[in-house]
C-alpha cells in the first residue's frame, strides 16, 4: 500500500518537474528567437548559467555560440535527456543571421529527481516506524503537497491570464499602427507573435474563469464569425505558406459569441499547427455543418479519443501548445449541444466536423 502511494506520488512529481522544465525552456527559447528576429543584443542571456544554458547553431549543426555542457546535441528531437541535463531544441523556419537552431539546457533536473527520491524514501521509513499513525501522516505529508500543487497551478493560471492581457493588447495596437510606415515583414512577425500569445492568453483565461463567466446568447451569422477568424489567422498561416480556402453559406445560430470565437479559433489554430508547410486548409459551412480540413500529420485511430483530453499532446515533434485547445473545443460543444466528430488519416490530414443544433 505504502509502496503504491509512494510510486504514484513520485510519478506525479516527475511529471510536474518535466512540465515545469518544458515550459521554462520553451519560454526561454521563444524569448531568444524574438530577440534574434528583432536583432537585439542577446549576450546578457548567456551570462546567467545558474539555471538554463543556451546554445545557438547553424543549419550544419555547428555551434555559433554555446554555454552548453556537451557538444552532443540530438537535433532530430524537440526534447531529450542526456547525462544529468534536459535539453529543448527549437528551430527557425529559415536561418536568421546564420542561426538555425536554439538549444536550451536545464542542468538541475537530475538533482531535483534525486532529492525527490530521497524525500519519498524518508517518508516511507517514517511511515513504517509509526505504522499506528500511518493515516494521519499520509494525509499530512502526501495529500497536503498534492493540494498545494493544485492551488499553485490555479493561481499560476489566473495570474498569467491577468499578466498577459495588458502587454498583448498593447503589442497588437502598436504593431497595427507601425504597419503604416515601417518594414512590413517585420511588423507581420510582430502581429503573428502577438496573436500567438493572445491565443495562449485566451486559452488560459477560459480554463481559469469560464466557470465564473456569464454567457450571453445571441443570434448571428456563423459564416461571418468564421470569416473573422480566418482573417485573424492570416499572418500565422502565411508563416508556413499555408492557404486557407473557405466556402461558407449563411447560417444563423444562437449562442454566446465569445464561445463561438474560441471554438472556431482553436480548430483553425490546431489545423495550422499540425499542417505541413505549403498545404491548404479547407473550411466549409453547408447548412448547420461546419468542416475544417487540413493536410497535416494526421492522428492514429487509437489516439483520436485521447486528443480531447486536457494536457494531451500526442505529436510532441510539433512546436507550441499545451494540449488544452481541443479540451476547450469539447467543453464548448457539450455546453451548446454541438456534435463534433473527427476523421483522420496519418500522413494525410484531419477533418473536424461540427453539427450545430437547428
Amino acid at each position: 500500500m505504502l509502496g503504491t502511494i509512494g510510486f504514484l506520488y513520485y510519478k506525479e512529481k516527475i511529471a510536474t518537474i518535466d512540465r515545469y522544465c518544458d515550459v521554462s525552456m520553451e519560454n526561454m527559447a521563444m524569448q531568444i528567437k524574438m530577440e534574434i528576429l528583432g536583432h537585439s543584443d542577446i549576450n546578457s542571456l548567456f551570462d546567467d548559467v545558474e539555471r538554463l544554458r543556451i546554445g545557438l547553431y547553424n543549419k550544419d549543426h555547428k555551434a555559433i555560440v554555446s554555454t552548453l555542457t556537451t557538444k552532443k546535441i540530438d537535433f532530430n528531437q524537440k526534447n531529450f535527456t542526456a547525462k544529468s541535463s534536459a535539453f529543448f531544441v527549437s528551430s527557425f523556419i529559415r536561418p536568421v543571421d546564420d542561426i538555425k537552431y536554439v538549444v536550451i539546457e536545464d542542468s538541475k533536473v537530475s538533482g531535483e529527481m534525486v532529492k525527490l527520491k530521497s524525500f519519498i524514501w524518508s517518508m516511507f521509513v517514517i511511515a513504517s516506524l509509526f505504522i499506528a499513525f500511518i493515516g494521519y501522516f499520509l494525509s499530512k505529508l502526501l495529500l497536503s503537497p498534492v493540494k498545494e500543487n493544485f492551488s499553485i497551478l490555479s493561481r499560476f493560471m489566473k495570474d498569467s491570464a491577468h499578466e498577459l492581457n495588458t502587454p498583448v493588447t498593447a503589442l497588437m495596437m502598436s504593431a497595427n499602427y507601425l504597419k503604416k510606415s515601417y518594414d512590413k515583414e517585420m511588423i507581420e512577425h510582430i502581429l503573428m507573435s502577438s496573436k500567438m500569445i493572445s491565443e495562449v492568453y485566451n486559452s488560459i483565461s477560459y480554463l481559469a474563469f469560464h466557470d465564473l463567466d456569464v454567457e450571453q446568447k445571441e443570434k448571428f451569422d456563423l459564416a461571418d464569425q468564421v470569416h473573422i477568424s480566418i482573417k485573424y489567422f492570416k499572418e500565422i498561416a502565411g508563416s508556413k505558406n499555408i492557404i486557407i480556402q473557405a466556402e461558407l453559406n449563411p447560417f444563423i445560430i444562437e449562442m454566446d459569441k465569445n464561445s463561438s470565437t474560441k471554438l472556431i479559433n482553436n480548430l483553425i489554430s490546431n489545423a495550422i499547427k499540425y499542417s505541413y508547410a505549403g498545404k491548404v486548409i479547407n473550411i466549409s459551412l453547408q447548412g448547420n455543418i461546419l468542416k475544417i480540413k487540413d493536410e497535416g500529420v494526421g492522428i492514429e485511430l487509437k489516439d483520436q479519443k485521447q486528443i480531447f483530453q486536457r494536457y494531451t499532446r500526442l505529436n510532441k515533434e510539433v512546436e507550441g501548445g499545451f494540449g488544452i485547445g481541443l479540451d476547450i473545443v469539447m467543453g464548448i460543444c457539450k455546453s451548446n449541444n454541438i456534435e463534433i466528430s473527427l476523421d483522420s488519416e496519418v500522413g494525410k490530414g484531419s477533418t473536424f466536423t461540427l453539427i450545430f443544433p437547428t
